[in-house]
C-alpha cells in the first residue's frame, strides 16, 4: 500500500494558516510514496515517523508542505486515525512537523526548527563538533550530541551491543505489566526501597556494612559526587584528587569553586610521599580516589597503599570519596576503602553505567546514617527524587539472575579487546603509561617530539576520530603527550594511521 503528499500550491499572503509568523513560499512539492508493512516488527507509528524523516532528509519534502489530512492517511493507509495522530504528534513534538489549528500539520520551517531548540543524539543532525576546539566541556557535552564521528576512540562508555539490552528488553516488558500507580509518583528521597536492600545485600559481600538507610540512590555516579560537594563541601576548600582522575568530577569540582590539589597515581596507588605532604600543606577537606580500574589508567589500589591512605586521612582529618563504579569489572580481592573503613570517613559510590547501561541513569551512595540523611535532603533540594522507574528497571535486572552472566561476558570481552589494543599500540609507537589491570581504558603517550596531545585531538577531530588527550585528566590541564584509549572503540585502522602520522610528525594527507 502506498500513499502519496498531495501536490501542494502555497501564495505568499498573511493568513491565519501560516507559520509562525511569516508566510510560506510559493513552493510546488512532488508526490512523495512510503509504503507500511504489517509484517515488520517495527509498529506501524515508528514507521511512518522513519519515512517521513527519510523524505525530509532525501529533500522530498520542504518546508511550509501540508502534511496529508489524518483521515486521508489513514483511509490511504487501511489504519487507525489514532495511529496517523501518534505519528504526527511525535513528529511535532521532534521539530519536523508544526500543527496549525484548523489547518493541518506542515513541515517545519527554519525558524520553527530554531524554536524546536537543539537537535537531540541520535537524530542525524550534528553539532559541528568537527570544526570546534577539543576542550573538556566538549568531551563532557558535545561528544554525546554528535554522531558524525567514525572512530569514538577516546569516549568513556561502551558499545550498545556490549551492555544488558536483553537485561533491558525484559526488563521493560515486565514492568509494563504492573499497575500504572508505580510510574505515577515521586519515588522515596532514598530511592526505590527494593533496590536498595539488593544493594545492602551486595556491599554486604563486600565486606561493606550499609543497611539501606545508609544507602542514597541517585541519577548517576556523577550526581552522587556532586550531592557529596555540595554537602560537605564550600568554594575555596581543598580537595585532594588522583593526578589522572576522572575528567567528570574535576569538571564538578571546578564548577563548586575548590581548590583541587593533584597526588600522582602510581601503578601500585597513589604516590604515599606526595599523599602526606599535600595533607600538612593543604589540609584538605576531603580525597577522592578510584581505588579498582582507576579511570583512565585502568589499575588499581594495592592493600598497602588503601591502609596508607586511610591512615592519612584519620591523621589529618579529611574524608575520602570512593569512586567505585568499575568494581563489577575488577579481580576478585581488590582492595576496598570503604570495606576496611566501615563507611566511618569513607563516602562510597558507584552506578550501573557502565555494565546495564547509561541510560537509565542510576547510581548510588553508601555512608553513615546521618550524612545519608543529609545527603537526601541536599538531593531533594537540587532535583527532587531520582527516576524510581528507572530504579524500578535495574531491580528487575538484578533479580532476573542473568545478570552476573553477563557480567562474565563483558569481562571476557573486554580482556580480549584491552590485549589486541596493547599490542596495537605498541606497535604503532605508542608508550603505555601503566598496565591496566583490566577495564575499559588504556592509557599511551606518542613520543616527546610529537605535538601535544590536545593539538594532535583537534587535528585528529578533522578526520573524525575522537581522542581524549591526557590533559582532560589532569588538575590544572597540563600540556602532554598521552591519550585515553576505550578498548571498545579503538580496533579501527584509522585511529592507528594516524597515531602513525603524529608519532613522526606528519600531516593528514
Amino acid at each position: 500500500m502506498y500513499s502519496y503528499l498531495e501536490n501542494v500550491y502555497s501564495v505568499s499572503v498573511n493568513c491565519s494558516n501560516c507559520i509562525g509568523n511569516s508566510p510560506y513560499p510559493a513552493i510546488m512539492v512532488q508526490p512523495l510514496a512510503f509504503s507500511l508493512n504489517r509484517a515488520q516488527p517495527e509498529a506501524l507509528v515508528d514507521q511512518i515517523v522513519r519515512e517521513v524523516e527519510h523524505a525530509l532528509q532525501r529533500q522530498t519534502l520542504h518546508a511550509g508542505v501540508r502534511m496529508p489530512s489524518i483521515r486521508s492517511l489513514a483511509k490511504a493507509h487501511g489504519i487507525s486515525t489514532f495511529t496517523v495522530v501518534e505519528a504526527y504528534d511525535r513528529l511535532v513534538a521532534n521539530g519536523m512537523l508544526v500543527a496549525r489549528r484548523g489547518a493541518g500539520f506542515f513541515v517545519a520551517g527554519a525558524a520553527d526548527a530554531r524554536d524546536a531548540g537543539p537537535a537531540s543524539p541520535g537524530s542525524g543532525l550534528t553539532t559541528g563538533a568537527a570544526a570546534s576546539e577539543v576542550t573538556n566541556a566538549w568531551l563532557l557535552s558535545e561528544i554525546f550530541a554528535d554522531d558524525s564521528i567514525a572512530v569514538k576512540s577516546g569516549c568513556g562508555w561502551l558499545p550498545d551491543s556490549w551492555l544488558d539490552e536483553d537485561g533491558l528488553h525484559g526488563a521493560l516488558r515486565s514492568l509494563s505489566k504492573g499497575p500504572g500507580a508505580h510510574f505515577a509518583h515521586y519515588g522515596h528521597p532514598h530511592g526505590y526501597g527494593p533496590l536498595r536492600q539488593w544493594l545492602a545485600r551486595r556491599l554486604g559481600e563486600l565486606s561493606i556494612d550499609a543497611p539501606p538507610e545508609n544507602i542514597v540512590l541517585t541519577h548517576g555516579a556523577t550526581q552522587a559526587l556532586d550531592l557529596i560537594v555540595r554537602t560537605l563541601l564550600k568554594p575555596g576548600d581543598t580537595v585532594l584528587v588522583e593526578a589522572p582522575a576522572y575528567c567528570n568530577l574535576l569538571a564538578v569540582l571546578r564548577l563548586a569553586g575548590l581548590n583541587v590539589v593533584g597526588i600522582e597515581r602510581t601503578e601500585a596507588g597513589l604516590d604515599l610521599a606526595a599523599l602526606e605532604q599535600a595533607a600538612q600543606t593543604h589540609r584538605p577537606r576531603a580525597l577522592f580516589v578510584n581505588p579498582a580500574l582507576q579511570n583512565p589508567l585502568g589499575t588499581s589500589l594495592s592493600p598497602a597503599s588503601a591502609h596508607r591512605i586511610l591512615q592519612c586521612a584519620e591523621q589529618h582529618g579529611f574524608w575520602v570519596v570512593e569512586d567505585d563504579i568499575y568494581r563489577e569489572l575488577a579481580p576478585a580481592g581488590t582492595p576496598s576503602l570503604a570495606a576496611m573503613d566501615g563507611l566511618s570517613r569513607v563516602i562510597y559510590v558507584s552506578s550501573f553505567s557502565k555494565t546495564i547501561s547509561p541510560s537509565v541513569r542510576v547510581g548510588y551512595l553508601a555512608c553513615s546514617r546521618d550524612l545519608a540523611h543529609e545527603i537526601a535532603r541536599s538531593k531533594m533540594v537540587a532535583g527532587l527524587t531520582s527516576s524510581e522507574i528507572n530504579e524500578r528497571i535495574v531491580h528487575a535486572i538484578l533479580t532476573e539472575g542473568r545478570h552476573r552472566k553477563h557480567i562474565e561476558r563483558l569481562s571476557d570481552r573486554l580482556t580480549r579487546s584491552r590485549a589486541r589494543l596493547i599490542t596495537q599500540l605498541q606497535s604503532h609507537g605508542v608508550t603505555l603509561l601503566a598496565q591496566p589491570e583490566g577495564g575499559m581504558f588504556v592509557c599511551g603517550s606518542l613520543p616527546q617530539t610529537s605535538r601535544p596531545a590536545r593539538e594532535l585531538a583537534e587535528a585528529a577531530l578533522l578526520e573524525s576520530i575522537m581522542l581524549a588527550p591526557g590533559e582532560f585528566f589532569l588538575a590544572h590541564n597540563e600540556p602532554c603527550h598521552w591519550f585515553r584509549f576505550n578498548v571498545a572503540y579503538s580496533d579501527d585502522a584509522r585511529l592507528f594511521r594516524f597515531l602513525d602520522r603524529a608519532a613522526t610528525g606528519k600531516q593528514a594527507a
